[in-house]
């Protein structure tokens, strides 16, 4: 376990193969990264001293255990410079010179000279090794492979010849320190050392060190080895199925914790769960029933973040993180495509409506209601009981009347609109429900969807002749005045014109359409947008508000506002 201290040349020359393992992480770096890994290159290439690259650990067959990040940015580098040299006729270094590239970085008699983990590694080895350019990119790992070859070469391709060749020596003469170890066992502990030295990992690769380093603390020797390729074997497949996942993994990891522990978990409290456990058998069980559910974690999250069905689309669209733990757990007590998990989707929308809506500040996560509910879910009548229990008894964060308060000035409240936009798309696609022909309605299928104030901000003589009588300024901002409506509709200046010149153009939605039907006629049979037409339509869609987002036998639409 001596390190070894090497120049990056040294590291990769003749007949060496490094081979990334199937249980570590695809590649991540992003730019910032990739920038910071430029820009040190490029202030060594300026003075005296060797940059140093950092530490690299090693098992046996040189399989990367730390530090596969670098040395993937490393052959990726690399290539770029060998195409570029390649392509600048200026060159002092010899075709023979630029060959070495890819000899000592790239590929030696047929051989890659590192080889991705095994979901990239067909990709890394057209793209990078052998730039052969067949495929596109089909995982966002592959992807980030790409982005980094695009940003050398926008990069490097403002650089001459010299500072090209400038850039290779030093990479070629920085320093690099490596570490083998025999078996699993001492590589395992030795990145966990690394860890608790402050290494910058990610929350999912310290518990996977941690892990693996109890196994081998509570096990004998052949035993040990043995549970942690299980171990990791598992966590191969977490890796595999973060690539087809948006969510940042680490969350996911909190959300699963917290299904597990509760609200009041904290990062690495798993720890203190494991020293709990007296019986060293007894920690090992407990160690590997947890990452099989932690796998099915990352499963349930890939099919909840592409599921079509209604309810989940709604969730998803509101997106209120807090309640995450309660979909991992619905799931385990469900299974997919159960109506109970539909059901559930819904009563998690709507206290993550009312929350969103009513943007009290008032943190969920901090009522200690909210995780007495996730702690005794068992069913649905749990999850509806509880979550009713802290609406009604937070009625001033999350009750009916402070939703009603909302809707009665919902224009000043979010500057950006989406909650209202949100609310008229469900409100569209109940009125073409009602039709029974209409198809689903979406936001999508209207450029620049726009909020419109129907009433208009102007001066009180103007309104008796635009057809808006007589209103209280107070009524203008109430959801009952405003109207879902495209971006180049309200640029048309239509928000200024009579009112019967707005009812002509809005003929696009159903909601539109019904406009006609909350107008009153005027002494000469004319339709006119007063008052009393605002107030009806406000208490419709309040109406319908409370009961899309209300539970079962709620009691609602309080109209003392009027």
């Amino acid at each position: 376990m001596t390190p070894t201290k090497q120049s990056i040349k040294e590291f990769f020359a003749g007949k060496k193969q490094y081979f990334i393992p199937a249980y570590q992480r695809a590649y991540s770096w992003e730019q910032k990264q990739l920038e910071q890994f430029l820009e040190d290159l490029k202030e060594a290439s300026k003075g005296e001293n060797n940059y140093f690259f950092g530490n690299v650990l090693l098992e046996k067959n040189n399989e990367l255990i730390d530090g596969q990040q670098r040395i993937t940015t490393i052959i990726i580098f690399a290539r770029v410079i060998y195409v570029l040299l390649k392509n600048k006729n200026e060159a002092s270094f010899s075709n023979e010179k630029i060959e070495d590239i890819k000899d000592d970085f790239l590929i030696h008699k047929n051989k890659a000279k590192l080889e991705s983990v095994a979901y990239d590694r067909d990709y890394f080895k057209d793209f990078i090794i052998l730039d052969e350019k067949k495929h596109e990119p089909c995982s966002p790992s592959q992807k980030r492979i790409k982005d980094a070859r695009e940003y050398f070469t926008k990069e490097l391709e403002k650089e001459d010849a010299k500072e090209l060749e400038r850039l290779l020596k030093t990479m070629c003469e920085a320093e690099i320190t490596s570490m083998h170890f025999e078996n699993k066992k001492d590589s395992v502990l030795m990145f966990e050392l690394q860890n608790n030295r402050g290494k910058a990992l990610s929350d999912i690769e310290k518990l996977k060190s941690y892990l693996c380093y109890q196994l081998y603390t509570y096990t004998q020797n052949e035993e040990a080895e043995l549970k942690i390729k299980e171990i990791t074997s598992v966590f191969e497949e977490i890796y595999r199925l973060m690539n087809d996942i948006k969510t940042n993994e680490d969350f996911i990891l909190e959300y699963f914790n917290i299904s597990l522990y509760g609200y009041y978990y904290k990062e690495g409290d798993y720890k203190e769960e494991i020293k709990k456990i007296g019986e060293n058998s007894e920690k090992i069980k407990y160690i590997e029933a947890y990452v099989r559910k932690l796998k099915n974690a990352f499963v349930i999250f890939k099919d909840f973040e592409n599921l079509k069905c209604e309810n989940a689309v709604n969730l998803r669209y509101l997106d209120l993180a807090t309640l995450y733990p309660f979909v991992l757990k619905a799931y385990d007590l469900f299974g997919k495509e159960s109506k109970d998990l539909e059901n559930a989707f819904h009563l998690l929308e709507i206290i993550a409506f009312r929350h969103k809506l009513v943007k009290t500040g008032t943190d969920l996560i901090n009522n200690d209601k909210l995780d007495h509910v996730l702690k005794n879910f068992k069913d649905i009548k749990s999850l509806e009981d509880g979550l009713r229990n802290i609406c009604n008894e937070h009625d001033w964060n999350w009750g009916k009347h402070v939703v009603e308060i909302a809707l009665n000035d919902i224009y000043n409240i979010f500057d950006d609109k989406d909650m209202v936009k949100y609310i008229f798309e469900r409100y569209e696609n109940k009125l073409r429900k009602a039709k029974t022909s209409g198809y689903k309605f979406s936001l999508k299928d209207i450029k620049d969807p726009d909020i419109e104030r129907i009433a208009p901000k102007i001066k009180n003589e103007e309104k008796l002749a635009s057809g808006y009588w007589w209103y209280d300024e107070k009524f203008r901002d109430i959801i009952g005045n405003l109207l879902l409506i495209s971006k180049t509709h309200n640029n048309s200046s239509i928000g200024n014109k009579p009112f019967s010149k707005k009812l002509e153009s809005y003929d696009l939605l159903e909601q539109q359409k019904e406009i006609q039907e909350f107008a009153n006629e005027d002494e000469e049979g004319k339709l006119k947008w007063d008052t009393d037409a605002i107030v009806k339509r406000h208490l419709h869609i309040v109406e319908f508000v409370l009961e899309t987002w209300s539970f079962k036998d709620d009691e609602f639409l309080d109209d003392e506002f009027f």
